[in-house]
């Protein structure tokens, strides 16, 4: 009877290999997403009253559809995963280095044999989750080629028009749009006029006073750039026709900008549609950072709560838990963070964390005392605050319960008073951020002093629903 089975899937023909409980090879063949091929292969590992458990390797989007089916079909079966690094180590241990593909069918089938307890369940979540979540990260997609076309914009701009950006108040009002949109030719505006210039940003933006000191100031900055390439003409580099050419590119760029941050709103409402459908109480925005736009990632990539058994294992799947390596007698903890989980999880957990160490006294806490106490930099502090923020999201999806907002002492405190203890107990100072970003964080510490030299205060935090709670240890390094 087959008691594995490994699928290597393809945007082709799948391949799929069976074990009995020897794991013994049993059977083998090929199939391919079509309601033949996956009849045949429902058929093939089924047979005489199999229930076998089923290796797939998640990556692209073939296994989806070969999931589904066979969930449906088989609500009882066992679909699995397995760590690519683990499936590869495994093929080079049993075969040696080949050529072709890291992994196959035989290997995937023999994984239940070799590593069972490290195979994870594969999570399909429902229609509207999965929506969700390729909306989400469709979104991400779009605001990463937003932010890409205003820095190729402004180092543009300031690399031919240096002074220019400056003049302006915010970097992408309506009148930079307006300006960057067909006044980007400097010897056009000293020839037409202060008072033309003045007309083409005011009537950019009706609703608010475009003033003519401000245009003032852009015109004397386009005046000195005129005179710096009336001094270079000789060159033959940057002349008039060059600004026309760079116009043309330039307006190109915003167009294409202004049509992504369109799809990026509209994108937004029906993100915001699809959250509000799923989450009515809407819980998780009531934990300090998380927002709108943080709230749906939260969701979609969490999906149900349920499918994780401890706080412990939803901290291994985000990924934001420092690696460990133990050998012997020897355990070496605190390396960098696995990273196992969804990259847009992550990045959730960074912008919420970076707003609500800002108004949670306990998040605020533990950014201090990284900081000023473990000599970290900004942003491996905030990889705590991100793993304590994870916990919070947690909490609040699995007990569907607003956050209550406390003091260390886990007390709770007003939004106010928060805010107040934060600004009095928990603010870095300005010289520990400067030595932080210019030295080794792992050579000093809050006093500047080698850490062989001094006490160390260090704390283990307890992440429970209601409030972690310090306790505090002192380390005494030796030589």
């Amino acid at each position: 009877m087959i008691y594995s089975v490994g699928i290597d899937l393809h945007q082709g023909r799948h391949r799929a290999r069976c074990l009995d409980d020897k794991a013994q090879p049993c059977d083998g063949f090929s199939f391919q997403t079509t309601p033949q091929g996956l009849a045949l292969l429902e058929e093939r590992i089924f047979r005489d009253g199999a229930n076998p458990t089923i290796v797939l390797e998640p990556a692209g989007l073939p296994w989806k559809m070969v999931a589904v089916y066979l969930r449906s079909r088989h609500p009882d079966c066992r679909l699995v995963k397995a760590k690519t690094q683990k499936v590869a180590a495994l093929r080079r241990y049993l075969r040696g280095p080949v050529k072709n593909d890291r992994l196959d069918a035989l290997t995937l089938a023999k994984m239940p044999f070799i590593d069972p307890e490290k195979l994870v369940e594969i999570y399909l979540p429902s229609a509207e989750i999965h929506a969700l979540q390729r909306l989400t990260r469709q979104r991400k997609r779009i605001e990463s080629a937003i932010s890409g076309r205003k820095i190729r914009i402004s180092a543009i701009v300031d690399g031919y028009l240096p002074g220019v950006r400056r003049a302006f108040d915010d970097a992408w009002s309506l009148p930079v749009r307006a300006f960057l949109r067909s006044r980007l030719n400097p010897y056009a505006i000293v020839r037409e006029g202060e008072e033309a210039l003045h007309a083409c940003l005011s009537k950019a933006c009706p609703r608010s006073k475009w003033s003519r000191a401000e245009t003032h100031l852009v015109f004397l900055a386009c005046h000195s750039v005129a005179e710096v390439c009336e001094l270079s003409r000789s060159a033959g580099t940057v002349n008039e026709e060059f600004f026309t050419d760079l116009q043309d590119e330039i307006a190109r760029e915003l167009r294409l900008m202004e049509s992504e941050e369109a799809e990026s709103e509209s994108l937004a409402h029906r993100i915001a549609e699809l959250y509000r459908k799923l989450y009515p109480s809407d819980n998780l925005t009531s934990i300090p950072g998380v927002g709108e736009h943080t709230a749906p990632i939260f969701l979609s990539a969490v999906g149900d709560p349920a499918r994780f058994h401890s706080q412990s294992a939803f901290a291994n799947w985000e990924g934001v838990v420092p690696g460990a390596r133990q050998s012997s007698d020897v355990e070496v903890k605190g390396l960098r963070m696995t990273k196992a989980g969804p990259s847009i999880m992550r990045m959730g957990l960074y912008q919420a964390g970076d707003i609500g160490r800002r108004w949670d006294p306990q998040l605020a806490a533990v950014y201090h005392r990284e900081m000023v106490y473990h000599g970290k930099n900004h942003r491996q502090a905030m990889g705590a605050v991100m793993s304590h923020l994870g916990a919070r999201v947690f909490t609040v999806l699995k007990q569907d319960r607003p956050y209550e907002l406390r003091d260390t002492e886990g007390s709770l405190i007003s939004k106010d008073d928060a805010r107040r203890l934060i600004l009095s107990k928990y603010q870095v100072p300005e010289e520990i951020r400067r030595e932080r970003r210019r030295r080794n964080p792992k050579a000093i510490n809050v006093l500047g002093a080698s850490r062989k030299d001094r006490e160390t205060p260090t704390y283990r935090m307890h992440e429970a629903a209601k409030a972690p709670q310090p306790v505090k240890v002192k380390v005494v390094s030796r030589r």
